[in-house]
């Protein structure tokens, strides 16, 4: 690298749909986000692209688990779902869109 060396992360996400890990992505320190801070990843649990939550420590992905089993998640995981699937993005995706 250069003089100004860039310390990257990686965050684990996980599906707000199926609680799965998904892939990790890095991070510049830099380019931090909040807690809990929503992705739209493609899961390869749910076959689909879903919203993953960000965590960064040991802690938030306690707390994710946990609110993932009290149900948390549960009708923003669909809310997402359907926006994709409904959305000229998901539709090109899944091969569905019209010239």
């Amino acid at each position: 690298m250069g003089k100004h060396q860039a310390y990257t992360t990686d965050n684990s996400f996980f599906c707000m749909r199926c609680g799965n890990k998904g892939i990790p992505l890095a991070r510049r320190e830099s380019s931090r986000r909040e807690a809990h801070h929503r992705k739209k990843l493609y899961c390869r649990f749910c076959k689909e692209e879903v919203n993953h939550i960000e965590c960064r420590t040991l802690d938030e992905v306690e707390l994710f688990k946990e609110n993932f089993k009290n149900g948390v998640y549960i009708d923003e995981a669909e809310a997402s779902v359907a926006y994709v699937r409904n959305s000229r993005v998901g539709q090109i995706h899944l091969g569905k869109a019209q010239g």
